[in-house]
């Protein structure tokens, strides 16, 4: 089996180890990261929580009551003295100063009214967001309905989403009428059917609408009112993972660059700016930084599929498969495949920056070089280095292999390092010179060179020309729409 061989551009592990490193500053320097991270994490928590109301208007909120409470003006007396009198319900030691009470009852006040306030914007949002005419309209023509439900949009949505801010104000998805269903189905059934197979589908639509489809149709009632989407975990489960077909051609689906136009024709250079790009890409996703989707600047969408774009793999299973997401901590070097040699390149510096495009385009090199001396001394035979066609198997047939020889040993070692690498860029041999060639070259290739489970494969051409084969089930593919706009 192949073997992960790792490109480093510097020793990572020097001879004087112990009398040379200090300790207590390695110590240091990872609670700080630690603690960095935490901070920003409670952070992007509170604000997508509270969103689209912000933390300012807490503050005003305080400032506005504190301000009522210490002014002694005759038009506020009357809101002076009912906020006084609600000071006067907390316990606090005696002879405490007036204005320890008074802001102690300002932030009480401001952080109930924070509450309600957030959480009637989000259902005001949640119940707008529900109307769907804008859907048949034509954009240059609205009717007045429709104008002022975006008006009305624009003013309850806060300002500044970041990337899951939206999340808790999007409706959720409902549940179609079970008789509505039943009769759109039969109507898409007419053409296939003849008048006899009809009749007969209308008795068994009737039959069973009138006795399981309606407990069914409770169920999913219930269901749908515990979680945002009743569809999700059920079309990734049976559409996508509970599928034996070969992911290649069947699941995967790919995407290019621009048509005939290519920045570079340096395989080398287009593949290091376009990593660094990459890693840019996802780590606006890790901060959260990523605007979300819009449409016409109103309409937000769901952008929950983005956190499993990178570092996330579909292993296969006998009956069933499974998509394992790891976290930016554990995932963080990246695979570069040539000639069916696989190279562990770690993505980030000791200051957690990811290394510049020279440093990436001086690794890339030196990959090609040791690649070719080790196929050269046939160091890798030719059988090794066509595993990832295992990934094109079907999967029960893909998990058995799996299963019986890659679960110990370098295999495993080799497996576990792929599967949690941020994504893998394969250098390829090809140069195509059509856009079917080219579509060819990234949904299948020559069936021996992607690793069809890994969530992302960037293939670079030898002609300087490049594009991404994703796996299907994780996401969908207008997840990595925004991704093409930003790296290509």
């Amino acid at each position: 089996m192949a073997e992960a061989r790792v490109a480093v551009s510097e020793l990572n592990v020097t001879g004087n180890l112990e009398e040379g490193r200090n300790s207590w500053k390695d110590m240091y320097s990872a609670l700080r990261k630690s603690s960095i991270r935490s901070y920003y994490k409670t952070r992007n928590s509170i604000r997508n929580g509270t969103w689209p109301t912000s933390t300012n208007n807490l503050t005003v909120v305080i400032g506005i009551v504190l301000a009522l409470f210490l002014n002694d003006s005759e038009a506020t007396s009357t809101v002076s003295q009912f906020l006084w009198s609600i000071a006067d319900y907390i316990t606090l030691p005696q002879g405490t100063p007036k204005w320890i009470r008074a802001v102690i009852t300002s932030g009480g006040i401001g952080v109930s009214f924070f509450l309600v306030l957030m959480k009637v914007r989000q259902y005001i949002l949640r119940i707008l967001l529900a109307y769907r005419g804008w859907l048949y309209e034509n954009l240059k023509s609205q009717s007045w309905k429709t104008l002022s439900w975006g008006i009305c949009v624009r003013m309850v949505s806060g300002y500044q989403p970041s990337l899951y801010s939206c999340q808790r104000s999007l409706p959720r998805l409902p549940v179609p009428n079970l008789h509505s269903t039943m009769e759109k189905l039969l109507e898409s059934l007419k053409p296939l059917t003849s008048n006899s197979e009809q009749v007969e589908l209308r008795e068994e639509a009737d039959k069973f609408e009138k006795g399981v489809g309606n407990k069914l149709q409770r169920f999913l009632y219930l269901k749908s009112w515990w979680v945002p989407n009743y569809v999700t975990d059920w079309w990734e489960k049976y559409v996508y993972l509970t599928s034996r077909t070969p992911l290649a051609i069947n699941s995967n689906y790919y995407g290019m660059d621009q048509s005939y136009w290519s920045p570079t024709k340096d395989q080398t250079v287009r593949a290091a700016t376009t990593i660094y790009h990459l890693l840019k890409f996802k780590r606006l996703i890790d901060r959260e930084e990523l605007q979300p989707l819009v449409l016409r600047h109103t309409i937000p969408i769901c952008m929950a599929q983005y956190e499993r774009l990178f570092s996330t793999i579909r292993i296969p299973k006998e009956e069933l498969d499974e998509l394992y997401h790891f976290d930016s901590i554990e995932s963080r070097h990246i695979i570069i495949q040539y000639k069916g040699i696989y190279y562990s390149v770690d993505a980030y510096d000791s200051k957690n920056q990811f290394l510049s495009p020279a440093t990436f385009q001086s690794q890339i090199h030196w990959i090609i070089k040791d690649a070719e001396e080790a196929i050269a001394n046939e160091i890798i035979s030719e059988s090794a280095r066509n595993m990832p066609a295992l990934t094109a198997l079907p999967r029960n047939e893909w998990a058995e292999i799996r299963k019986q020889y890659l679960g110990v040993g370098k295999n495993k070692h080799f497996l576990s390092t792929l599967e949690s690498a941020i994504f893998v860029a394969i250098l390829s041999e090809a140069s195509p010179k059509t856009l079917s060639e080219k579509g060819k070259q990234l949904i299948h290739s020559n069936g021996k060179t992607i690793w069809f489970d890994k969530s992302l494969n960037v293939i670079f051409f030898k002609n300087g020309e490049c594009g991404l084969n994703a796996e299907h089930s994780l996401a969908d593919g207008k997840c990595n729409l925004p991704l093409f706009f930003f790296v290509f």
